[in-house]
């Protein structure tokens, strides 16, 4: 009995990754770096050249074992890719963190 139970949850989860269900794998998502400078080339300088929060890189990106890579990974991307941490200390910053392209 409990064989079966068990086979049957392997086939409703191969199942589910052969349609592209929630534990699908997600073999057609570009790396990271490559979605981040598709993205950044795609907006006028102005706004390319801002800084960025974390989080609206995530929402724009697309993860590869999931819907959105974890910030994490983002943040390892956009380093790889010459961008750097701010933190903007004024009042109206309140200490929040950014990421800005590095001007060295």
């Amino acid at each position: 009995m409990l064989k079966s139970y068990i086979q049957g949850l392997k086939n409703a989860a191969d199942a589910q990754t052969h349609i592209g269900g929630k534990g699908a794998n997600r073999p057609s998502a570009r790396p990271l770096t490559t979605q981040i400078q598709t993205f950044l080339r795609t907006l006028p300088p102005a706004q390319r050249d801002r800084w960025w929060s974390i989080d609206e890189f995530v929402c724009r990106l697309e993860g590869k074992y999931r819907d959105r890579p974890h910030p994490a990974d983002v943040g390892r991307a956009l380093r790889a890719l010459g961008w750097v941490r701010v933190r903007d200390f004024s009042r109206e910053g309140g200490g929040r963190r950014y990421w800005a392209l590095s001007t060295k």
